[in-house]
């Protein structure tokens, strides 16, 4: 055949071949749709087909299910292909598609398995097809509803087909998503993908140039800039970073996402915790609250794994506990303002670090500290939940001076306590050991171990325990006031109490008065027991010179920072006073009946 005559078939078949493909699906339109519906196991509608002298053919009007729509889809048939042998499409085009998809909490969508379906059902009718070059969508939106997130979006979809798959570029892309009392939204402005066919499985990740807004409880906003989300190797974690608005300066923020460990890490240097005061807790003021760290939440099972800890960047990491499985995050400003822990706010700068454990049959606490001034706490054990309850706790404070620890106190929890001058070290230990399916008087057990080295070279007035020796005035919980002491009207020395009188107080009160240094463990362990089973605070563990205490130099609240103020005073007056002089002291002030003392 002469050279002139090769062009000529070439263009014939360049251009005849379409056109002929055209007619005659064309004429099965009808089929063609049924073909597809079958494949994908969804309702398929094809409008109308129809082909040019360039080699393009067109479907418009394109309908798989609810997931998929197009104006058109438009396929431009290839000479190079075509001259193979094969009839395959270059380039196609995609005119204002609409796609609306789920994904599942797996990460599994009804698109993806939409495209697996069809990808099966065409290898298995055909010995393979031709490599699509690209693929250009045109004024398209895809939407996504994910399961437990939100709502997904994107624009200016273009999909540029590669060896494993398809890289999906867009512009603009949209996350809206709520959560209880969180809403938050995402733009940014745009993004690229990698995606394998036909498991449609994200690869590499890339989103730039965002701005986010995340909406606590309706009343209050975090403002989100320069935000970047990113996998940059496949099978790895997705990272977001972003910049916090905090008064005019930008505070780092990043979090990663490990879908197949289903593992959610947060990191922060300094980040104002102001926003989330609607969901914390009654009495826990985040007004002014910063914190730097790193908070890990994996799920495992059913059970919810929490770790926190601090990281190279927080003030907490710094020097030799420069590793973050090894140093606290921090929180500073925090306020604790309720009536069981002081009559007013108390502000907290801590350490924290740890992992609890939330099962469906018990809670774990491991290897947690706390780090309040001085002091530094360990805390692990367990709680299994549900009754008959049943647990342990394990807490340890790490020797220190005794001046630091006092001073490391917030002054609301110090109260009389400030002005104590003290030297020497304390630290100990205790073990709580929880089993109310044992025997009434068995279901508690607290042990402790205290390393008290501690001297006292100088009271502050309100806290000198030896004017209960003396005569001072007495205020009674009634609000009455009298001075009582020896000499006073009204007031027995013990030598003038008959023996049975006194030993019946103590016997009903304070068994073990005599042998004790100011508290019972005993009496406290029988005290929780009696709680926990009775559900409701009904009954403490005071011993007389608690009482005592109690009784001379603080108020009548039951609150943490009494308890306090009350343990430290009750050591220096069994240091400081022999039983009998307590115990007369005691006699002489104690409630008998409404207005009747001593």
């Amino acid at each position: 055949m002469t050279e002139r005559g090769v062009l000529a078939a070439t263009a014939i078949v360049a251009l005849g071949a379409p056109i002929g493909a055209a007619a005659w699906v064309g004429a099965r339109t009808r089929a063609l749709a049924d073909h597809l519906g079958a494949a994908g196991e969804v309702p398929a509608q094809i409008g109308r087909v129809d082909a040019d002298l360039t080699g393009t053919v067109r479907l418009s009007d394109v309908r798989l299910g609810t997931l998929f729509a197009a104006d058109s889809i438009e396929a431009s048939v290839a000479l190079e292909p075509l001259l193979a042998g094969q009839i395959g499409a270059d380039e196609i085009r995609v005119a204002s598609p609409r796609i609306a998809l789920a994904i599942d909490r797996g990460g599994d969508s009804d698109l993806a398995r939409l495209v697996r379906r069809l990808a099966h059902s065409g290898a298995a009718g055909h010995g393979g097809s031709a490599r699509v070059r690209r693929v250009v969508v045109s004024s398209g939106t895809l939407t996504a509803r994910i399961a437990g997130i939100g709502e997904l979006g994107a624009e200016d979809v273009q999909l540029v087909p590669d060896a494993d798959g398809v890289r999906v570029l867009t512009g603009r892309v949209w996350l809206r998503g709520s959560a209880g009392r969180v809403a938050g939204e995402l733009v940014l402005a745009r993004s690229a993908a990698e995606v394998a066919l036909p498991r449609v499985k994200f690869g590499r990740v890339l989103a730039v140039a965002g701005t986010g807004t995340v909406s606590i409880a309706g009343a209050t906003e975090l403002h989100l800039h320069d935000v970047a989300v990113g996998r940059l190797a496949r099978g790895g974690s997705l990272e977001l970073r972003a910049s916090l608005e905090d008064g005019g300066v930008a505070r780092a923020v990043s979090a990663s996402l490990a879908p197949d460990d289903l593992a959610l890490t947060l990191r922060g240097d300094h980040v104002p915790l102001a926003a989330l005061a609607p969901l914390a807790p009654h009495g826990i003021d985040l007004s002014a609250a910063r914190a730097s760290g790193e908070l890990e939440l994996r799920r495992d099972g059913d059970a919810l794994d929490v770790r926190i800890a601090g990281t190279t960047a927080s003030s907490g990491c710094a020097g030799a506990r420069s590793n973050a499985e090894h140093c606290e995050a921090t929180i500073d400003e925090l306020r604790l303002d309720h009536p069981t822990l002081a009559a007013e706010p108390i502000a907290i700068d801590a350490g924290l670090r740890g992992q609890l454990v939330i099962g469906s049959e018990a809670v774990q606490v491991a290897d947690a500290s706390l780090e309040l001034g001085a002091g530094r706490w360990t805390i692990s054990g367990w709680l299994r939940r549900g009754a008959p309850v049943a647990g342990q706790l394990d807490l340890t404070l790490a020797p220190a001076p005794c001046a630091d620890l006092l001073t490391s106190l917030p002054p609301a929890i110090r109260g009389p306590l400030d002005g104590m001058n003290l030297t020497g070290t304390f630290g100990g230990r205790a073990r709580l050991a929880i089993d109310l399916a044992a025997p009434p008087g068995d279901g508690v057990d607290l042990d402790v171990a205290l390393a008290n080295g501690c001297d006292v070279t100088a009271e502050p007035p309100a806290a000198d325990v030896t004017q209960l020796a003396a005569v001072a005035e007495q205020v009674f919980p009634d609000g009455t006031r009298a001075k009582v002491g020896k000499g006073e009207p009204g007031y027995v020395e013990l030598h003038r109490v008959p023996a049975h009188v006194y030993g019946a107080f103590t016997s009903a009160e304070d068994a073990r008065f005599f042998d004790h240094h100011g508290f019972d463990l005993q009496q406290i362990a029988r005290s929780l027991e009696i709680n926990l089973r009775d559900g409701k605070l009904m009954r403490g563990g005071s011993t007389i010179s608690q009482q005592l205490i109690k009784n001379a130099f603080l108020t009548q609240r039951r609150s943490l920072d009494r308890k306090i103020q009350e343990a430290i005073l009750t050591w220096r007056l069994e240091a400081r006073l022999p039983k009998r002089a307590i115990i007369e002291r005691y006699l002489n002030v104690i409630e008998l009946g409404p207005h009747v003392y001593g």
